[in-house]
């Protein structure tokens, strides 16, 4: 959806900037629903409104919403170590990082020589810019299961059930150490820059 908008029932158009690890899975579930009736948590969603025609380059229209959707530096990484290299071992990297600490302290490599890791931990503002002013509303991933779903009613007169889609387990999310969390805001210093105010909304 980075560069597409999506074509909604009432031909309205709208376009998400979201990043890897902000709720994506969970987003094109709750777009896909006014077409199919149902909730598929699967990475075909965007190919199903491909496939109907539901999707338009921005660059050929100017979208009528545009939306941010972002998620907090310190869960999100907790979020990309479990999903990537916990769960689903990505090209194979748990073979030499076998601990969170290892993770961090290791990241800026990891971003290099790995294209998974990279796509799943890169600064939220190269996808969604510096400039919130010129989306229409900004979302965090807490706010998916309720204030997204009343927004996608408002613009499109649909009412779409919560989902949670591809929700990774994060045990140590909460306790993640002051000096932790002090290396990833150094870390993610542009994200907090310019989307902080986000972050700390309850």
């Amino acid at each position: 959806m980075y560069q597409q908008a999506v074509v909604l029932p009432n031909q309205r158009t709208l376009h998400i900037r979201v990043t890897p690890k902000c709720g994506k899975t969970t987003i094109e579930s709750i777009i896909c629903y006014p077409y199919k009736g149902q909730h598929e948590v699967t990475p075909s969603a965007l190919r199903d409104l491909r496939r109907m025609g539901k999707l338009v380059n921005i660059s050929d229209c100017e979208p009528d919403y545009r939306i941010a959707v972002v998620r907090d530096p310190v869960a999100r990484l907790c979020s990309a170590y479990q999903d990537r290299i916990v769960i689903k071992n990505r090209e194979r990297l748990r073979s030499h990082i076998q601990s969170w600490q290892q993770f961090l302290d290791r990241l800026e490599h990891l971003q290099h020589s790995s294209r998974d890791i990279r796509i799943h931990t890169q600064p939220q503002t190269r996808r969604l810019g510096t400039d919130a002013s010129v989306y229409d509303r900004v979302f965090t991933t807490d706010q998916l299961s309720r204030e997204f779903l009343e927004y996608i009613h408002e613009i499109t007169g649909t009412c779409v059930p919560p989902v949670r889609a591809n929700q990774t387990r994060q045990p140590f999310a909460d306790s993640v150490s002051d000096q932790d969390r002090q290396r990833i805001r150094e870390l993610y210093e542009v994200d907090y820059r310019y989307w902080g105010s986000y972050f700390e909304l309850p």
